[in-house]
């Protein structure tokens, strides 16, 4: 499995200015930094959540379907990466000549209220690839939304206090376990895996 970002959030989930006010910055000196700051700060919660928090678009790899965990409801499931889901836009199939075919749409339902979102077979069995590696390649939109007011004001608190903390204590912040007000935010939207 390959997980690739094909096109990156347009947006941070909290602007400078709100990052530079929380921090309590006043010039204009360290932009830059508190942008690059508040960027990674972004991606430590998505990381710490499996989430993604502004729309984008992703390219899934797969070898094969049933992968541990990801298949549901008798096998007529697979649940997708990177929550919330928003659309799939194609799921193509590769023969054993590497020439991909797309999986009609019409043939799956895709349930983007489910959290994971997954894609269920309408009726069948889900499409075997002729290749072997890399067969299966899924297209799909992940994020709360375009725009920071989508985020949950929760996981925006969050990013806001990373990137403070990270401003605050720039030496070992890379190494620095999360603050304990992080962890309590970021709590109800870490995934539970049994």
């Amino acid at each position: 499995m390959t997980l690739q970002l094909v096109t990156p959030p347009a947006v941070e989930p909290v602007a400078l200015a709100d990052a530079k006010a929380f921090a309590r910055v006043a010039t204009d000196h360290e932009d830059a930094l508190i942008a690059q700051l508040v960027a990674a700060a972004r991606q430590r919660v998505e990381a710490e959540t499996g989430r993604a928090l502004i729309a984008r678009t992703y390219r899934e790899t797969l070898d094969r379907w049933d992968l541990p965990g990801r298949r549901a409801a008798g096998g007529m499931q697979f649940r997708l990466v990177m929550p919330p889901l928003v659309a799939v836009s194609s799921v193509t199939l590769f023969d054993a000549e590497d020439t991909g075919t797309l999986w009609p749409a019409e043939e799956y339902f895709v349930d983007t209220a489910a959290d994971p979102g997954r894609i269920a077979v309408r009726s069948g069995a889900f499409p075997i690839p002729g290749r072997r590696m890399a067969g299966i390649e899924i297209v799909f939109d992940a994020g709360y939304g375009a725009a920071p007011e989508d985020v949950p004001e929760t996981l925006r608190e969050a990013v806001l206090r990373l990137a403070a903390d990270a401003y605050l204590n720039r030496e070992g912040g890379a190494e620095r376990p999360l603050p304990m007000a992080v962890q309590g935010l970021l709590a109800p939207y870490k995934r539970v895996r049994l």
